[in-house]
This record gives structure tokens, C-alpha cells and sequence, in this order.
């Protein structure tokens, strides 16, 4: 009877736990969740472009009823209220595909089951989840891109927090020695898959984010705080959700667990759990696969013509110095986003070219503006294909073949 009650407390504390940095996490973010930010907006399914699901009292509700129920789980977690926030996220998500940060669709499947299952089933799903983020998060990494980039900035960073300097290293080994971050990443999902190695997966687990929060904190490399504040969740997760004395019991009898609503949850967690194994072929989003810093994903270059940049005032402080004699100057989205939305732009071309549109539309550009479409990076080479898109009109007739829209809501008013 003991052993139940500190299991059921460990799962009501899970869910405290998880609406806490959830709302830590919307604070970070507020940007991003209000409607008056100049960043455009991208409905994830074009239905919801329409004005009716675009004014500012249907953004105000679901992020009002996301922090109140956030709140209310604070004191009292209830799957009656865990429902209300993942419909309310749903929706938010729904309006604008940009909020599908990777914190957002992890709070986005933990209120699934936390609004569904049992503290057996829900343990099982939610180990089988992290697990999976951990696997395909150091798969990404395994990449040609980024031991040549983004992995050099973590190398860096972490060297001079120990008082060492990676650039006075060969180059050869600095690119071997990058690997050291996914392998170390992978070690610990493969730890914490099996009873009997978790007891070293938990503290492992623990040294990764905790690093990873040294080297993304101002001490490093500077990052936005949310990526930092959702590592620390995982500080505290792993220990209440893999510590042996929580293990589920060998056979439930909890009805709940039969139930066709926890049966569906149980699908959706699993299939989100498998489908990043499709992401290589561009069947799935980078980051719903856990692509986090992995540069090889897929994106867009903008150039805009040097005569009409002189005239575009509120693009001026993104844009990048002309390169040569080029006639184009490259306006950088990601930088925007990072200003105006205090996150990274959602590493998507369709999204990309959603926001180009915007641009194209907005400033009235023609068949002036340039498009460079580039596909996920080769893991061995780092080669991408590339295609080029010229003028508003291309740009509108290219964005029709995507299941999900990339016409941004400015196009609807």
C-alpha cells in the first residue's frame, strides 16, 4: 500500500511539475502567443486562415485558458482540466504552426495522457516518449552539418566553461570530437530503456541537460530561454518518471486503461513516438521528429533586390550586408524571429516560404524577390539540393503542393 501511494504521489507531483515549467516556458514566450506581433502568422491547416480563427480575442482565449489550467493543475492536477488545456493548445497550434516549438508538442502529448490514463499506462507512454526524443534527437546530430557548425559552437562553449580552447585544436579532431554530444545523448535514451541500467541512465541523464543548460545560458552560447527552462524540466522528469520505484505494476486492472479514449492516446503517443524515423525523407516535421539543433533541416534563402531594400525601412535592421557585387541583399527570417518572437523560426521550408510569401505580398516585391529553396542536408556530405523560385507569382503557384498551408493569414485579409 505504501509503495502505491508514493507512486501515485510521484505521478501527481509529474503533473505539478510539468504545468510548472509549462508555464514558465509561455512566460519566455509570450511573443509568440500574442496576436500583435509583425512576425506573420501561419495557420498549420489552411481552413484556419480565415478571419473568424485570426482575430485577437480567438488567440487572447486559448492562451488565457492554456495559463489558467496550467495554474489550476499547479494546485489541483485533474484530467478533466488537462483536457481543457490540450484542447486549447490544439487550437492555439492550429492557428499558427509556428508555436510547434518542440516544447510545445512535448506539453501537447504529456496533457494527452495525462488526461487519459492511468498512472500505469501513463508511464509507460510517457518513458516510451522520452526515450524517443532522446534517440532521434542524437540521430539528427549524427550529421555532417553539424560537426561542421553548430556542433563546433557547442564545443566551444563547453571547452571554455572547463578553461580550455577548442580552436587551437586540429581541425580533424574538433569535427570527430562534436560526436561526443549526440553519442552521450544516446547513451542515456539506451540507458534508461532497461530496469537495470536506469540507476546510471537517471544521473547521466541529469549531467546531459544540465550541460546543455551551461552551454545555451549567457556562460555559453548565449540561447533564448526557453530551451534552457525546458532542459530543466527534463532535470526533474527523468528521476519521477524512470526511478525503479515507480515501475508500473505487471498487470493493471485500471478500466481507464481499456477505455477507447486511452487507447487512442496510447496510439497517437506511440505513432509520435516511431514516425521521426520518416523525417530523413521529408514526411515529417524536423522538429515534431526532435531535429533539436540540428542544422542538416530543411530551409530558405530570401534575396531581395538592392534597390527595393532601400525602400523597405522595416526589413533594413534583418538585412545582411551585400556580399560582392551581387545584386541581391539576403534578408535574414531566423534573426526576426529571434527579436520579434524571442524563439527560433520554425525550421520548415514550407514554413520558410510561408514567411517569404508574407514578405513578397506585404512589400509588394514582384518579380523581384528570390527564393532559394534548400532540402535536408546529406548526413555524409553535407550537400543539399536546391531549387529557385523567382517573383510573387512562383512563389504562389510552388506553395499550393503543401498538405499543410504555407499561406501566411496576411494573404486572407
Amino acid at each position: 500500500m505504501a509503495d502505491h501511494s508514493d507512486s501515485s504521489n510521484s505521478w501527481l507531483l509529474l503533473q505539478r511539475v510539468w504545468a510548472l515549467f509549462g508555464l514558465a516556458l509561455f512566460g519566455a514566450t509570450y511573443k509568440l502567443w500574442f496576436p500583435e506581433s509583425t512576425f506573420p502568422h501561419v495557420p498549420l491547416l489552411r481552413p484556419f486562415a480565415a478571419s473568424i480563427f485570426q482575430t485577437d480575442g480567438v488567440h487572447y482565449l486559448t492562451l488565457g485558458a492554456i495559463v489558467l489550467a496550467l495554474v489550476w493543475l499547479l494546485a489541483k492536477p485533474n484530467a478533466t482540466v488537462w483536457c481543457l488545456m490540450f484542447i486549447s493548445l490544439t487550437c492555439s497550434l492550429l492557428v499558427n504552426q509556428h508555436r510547434l516549438q518542440p516544447w510545445a508538442f512535448h506539453l501537447l502529448l504529456g496533457a494527452m495522457v495525462f488526461m487519459a490514463c492511468s498512472r500505469e499506462q501513463g508511464t509507460k507512454l510517457l518513458r516510451i516518449l522520452t526515450i524517443s526524443i532522446y534517440v532521434f534527437s542524437a540521430a539528427g546530430k549524427f550529421d555532417y552539418q553539424f560537426m561542421y557548425t553548430v556542433g563546433q559552437q557547442f564545443l566551444q562553449a563547453a571547452t571554455s566553461l572547463i578553461g580550455m580552447d577548442s580552436t587551437q585544436w586540429d581541425a580533424g579532431l574538433t569535427a570527430k570530437a562534436t560526436l561526443i554530444f549526440p553519442a552521450f545523448e544516446l547513451l542515456v535514451g539506451v540507458l534508461l530503456c532497461n530496469s537495470k541500467t536506469r540507476r546510471v541512465g537517471i544521473p547521466a541523464a541529469i549531467i546531459l541537460h544540465t550541460s546543455i543548460m551551461l552551454i545555451l545560458s549567457p556562460l555559453g552560447l548565449n540561447h533564448k530561454p526557453g530551451v534552457v527552462i525546458w532542459n530543466g524540466l527534463f532535470v526533474i522528469l527523468i528521476p519521477l518518471l524512470f526511478r525503479e520505484n515507480q515501475k508500473p505494476a505487471r498487470m493493471s486492472t485500471d478500466r481507464s486503461d481499456r477505455s477507447v479514449r486511452s487507447q487512442i492516446v496510447a496510439i497517437l503517443v506511440l505513432s509520435t513516438s516511431v514516425l521521426p524515423i520518416t523525417e530523413p525523407l521529408g514526411k515529417y516535421d524536423h522538429w515534431l521528429a526532435w531535429g533539436l539543433y540540428s542544422p542538416r533541416t530543411s530551409r530558405v534563402i530570401v534575396n531581395i533586390p538592392q534597390y527595393n531594400v532601400r525602400v523597405i525601412d522595416e526589413l533594413e535592421p534583418y538585412m545582411i550586408p551585400q556580399f560582392g557585387d551581387t545584386p541581391f541583399r539576403t534578408f535574414d527570417m531566423r534573426r526576426w524571429s529571434l527579436d520579434e518572437l524571442n524563439v527560433p523560426i520554425y525550421p520548415q521550408d514550407r514554413f520558410q516560404l510561408a514567411v517569404a510569401r508574407h514578405i513578397a505580398h506585404k512589400y509588394q516585391l514582384g518579380d523581384g524577390i528570390e527564393i532559394h529553396l534548400l532540402g535536408i542536408a546529406d548526413r555524409f556530405t553535407g550537400q543539399r539540393s536546391s531549387q529557385v523560385l523567382r517573383g510573387v507569382q512562383e512563389i504562389d503557384m510552388y506553395c499550393r503542393q503543401y498538405f499543410f498551408s504555407a499561406t501566411p493569414t496576411y494573404l486572407n485579409r
